[in-house]
This record gives C-alpha cells, sequence and structure tokens, in this order.
C-alpha cells in the first residue's frame, strides 16, 4: 500500500475531505522478512495462502529487473506487482498441483528439429551427468530425470537436464548436438527455503503477452540479498532463483510415446520433487506454497525474440544447427 505525505501546507479554500483504508491491503503489507524468518527457523506452521506465497515472492524480487522501470520510484507510482487475476486454490501440499487451466503449445515444426527429440539422445545424456556429477554414495542414486524449461531472471527459456537424487536436484547445461556437458548446478535439497507452485504471469504494466502457463519457482540462499550488478546482468547464473516450465515437446502431437512425454512434463517433475522434499522432514511440508509466479518483464522485447525463435533449445535451423 503506497504511502502518500500530508505534511504540506493546506490551502486555506480547501473544504474537505474524506480517508479510505482498503482493509484488504492489509495482510499484504505484512513484512516478508517473517516469511524468511519462519522458512530458516521452522518454527510454527506457515499459512499457505495466495497472499503469504505472493510476499515471499516479492521478497526475492525487492530489486528491479532489467527494463523493468527507468527507476524504481516511477515503477513503484505506474504499475502494481501481480495482475488481478484470481487465486489459485490450495491443495494438500503431497499433490504440488494448481487447478489451472492445462496449458497447450501449438508446435508445427518436425519434432526431429530438437536433438532432445532423437532415439536415445536423452538417455544418454542423462546417463553421463549421473556419472561425471553424482556422488551416488553421499547423495544417492537418480529418482528420475526430466528434460524441462528454465526461465531466468531476463525472461529467456532454456533448455535444461533435470536430474533429482533423495539430497541434491542437479541441473545441467548440455550440447545435444555436440553430445557433451557444458555446464551444470547442483543444488542440495535441504538449502531450499521455498517452492511456488502456480501459473506464470507478467506484471499489469507488461507489454509481453501471457503465457498461460504453469511453472514451479524453487528459492534457496539462505536469505543473502541479490545483488544488484547480479540482477542487471544477463549472463549471471548465480541468483538463487530456479524457476521451471513444461519442455515445448511435451505438448508436440508427435510425442505421445508415455516414457517420453513423463520427461517433458512439469507435472511429473512437481509430484516426484515435492515428494522427495517432504521425506525430508515434518517442517519441509510447509514451504510448498501455492501462488502465481510472477516474471518481471515489462519491455523485454530481447526476451520476446530470443523465445519465439527457440533459441535456447537445441535445434536443427535450416542449413544450421545450434
Amino acid at each position: 500500500m503506497k504511502t502518500m505525505s500530508l505534511e504540506e501546507d493546506v490551502h486555506e479554500e480547501f473544504k474537505g475531505g474524506t480517508l479510505r483504508f482498503n482493509k484488504g491491503n492489509e495482510q499484504q503489507s505484512a513484512s516478508p522478512s517473517g516469511l524468511r524468518d519462519n522458512f530458516r527457523e521452522n518454527k510454527g506452521a506457515i499459512t499457505k495462502t495466495d497472499s503469504t506465497a505472493s510476499n515471499s515472492s516479492c521478497y526475492w524480487s525487492n530489486l528491479p529487473l532489467p527494463l523493468s522501470s527507468i527507476s524504481s520510484k516511477i515503477s513503484e507510482t505506474l504499475w502494481n506487482t501481480s495482475k488481478p487475476k484470481e487465486s489459485s486454490p490450495i491443495q494438500e501440499a503431497h499433490q504440488a498441483q494448481v487447478q489451472s487451466l492445462p496449458p497447450k503449445l501449438d508446435i508445427k515444426q518436425d519434432a526431429n528439429c530438437f536433438f532432445t527429440y532423437r532415439d536415445g539422445v536423452a538417455e544418454k545424456a542423462a546417463s553421463e551427468c549421473a556419472a561425471e556429477f553424482l556422488d551416488t554414495e553421499n547423495e544417492g542414486p537418480v529418482i528420475q530425470w526430466f528434460l524441462l524449461t528454465q526461465i531466468n531472471h531476463w525472461d529467456t527459456d532454456k533448455e535444461r537436464l533435470v536430474l533429482l537424487t533423495p539430497r541434491v536436484l542437479l541441473v545441467v547445461k548440455y550440447d545435444f548436438i555436440a553430445l557433451k556437458r557444458l555446464s551444470y548446478k547442483k543444488l542440495p535439497l535441504e538449502d531450499i527455503e521455498a517452492i511456488i507452485i502456480g501459473d506464470l504471469t507478467y506484471p499489469s504494466g507488461s507489454l509481453i503477452p501471457d503465457r498461460n502457463m504453469k511453472g514451479i519457482r524453487i528459492l534457496f540462499g539462505k536469505g543473502k540479498p541479490i545483488k544488484l550488478s547480479s540482477k542487471w546482468n544477463p549472463f549471471t547464473e548465480d541468483l538463487p532463483i530456479w524457476t521451471f516450465t513444461f519442455h515445448p515437446l511435451y505438448f508436440h502431437r508427435d510425442c505421445t510415446e508415455e516414457n517420453l512425454r513423463k520427461t517433458y512434463d512439469l507435472d511429473n517433475f512437481i509430484e516426484a520433487f515435492c515428494k522427495t522434499i517432504i521425506e525430508i522432514g515434518k517442517n519441509y511440508e510447509s514451504r510448498i506454497l501455492h501462488s502465481h509466479i510472477l516474471l518481471e518483464n515489462y519491455v523485454g522485447f530481447g526476451a520476446i525474440i530470443h523465445n519465439r525463435h527457440d533459441l535456447g533449445f537445441f535445434k536443427v535451423r535450416g542449413k544450421f544447427s545450434f
């Protein structure tokens, strides 16, 4: 709720006025630091409401993202933090689902344009990454592996190989053309502070069309503040926020094989991931929240071009492949 200054001198001709308070905003004005303390200390149960989840999202986005506004003051005055959409219904944490319209993409390209669709390519990559990057004795064997779309802080989509074990989440950037591992990140599950599940949305002042897609956001980093230089750097990869959604091949009409579709299915990942999180300890269930996931992109035309042409995926592009 924006605070207006009332200290200026009132004109003599001013006759009167009415001051109204919106009680609906009282809950949203709660300090997000308290939510972080609950995550860190695990004292008491966290009420899983959309307003609470929204506060946690605001905590991690307290600095403006690239191209979000000319100044933070203009952003606060002209733009709301979220679109006035209906709240997602709350379900039990072990289901890890939000009732929303089923996402759908119309992919007209040949599925074989994606190198991950070719026989044995993804399975071989998952096997290589597990052998190279995982310590099975200390981190456990792979429960499941997935091919998902990761959305970075500049709202660009990246194709990522995700491996889940009882103790860590491994995310790998893999070159499916040259069949080689490029980079990886490993997140211990015990370091996760919150998991937000819901529809991907943009701010009300954004020029970006809605994705109409579900996503999952994973928050970690032990409450450390995010550096401004990191948020404004499109190439940084050290932000304590991971956001995932479906792989485009999940919606392709030729992708009908059940086991293959499961690797592209975000809902399948959510179910396995949340189940593993809950098994760690009784307090971890309270960290699974349900709310819309805000992607703070206002005029990011670069992200629109990048995502429309699938530049974050390894594909055949005419005479070239990249």
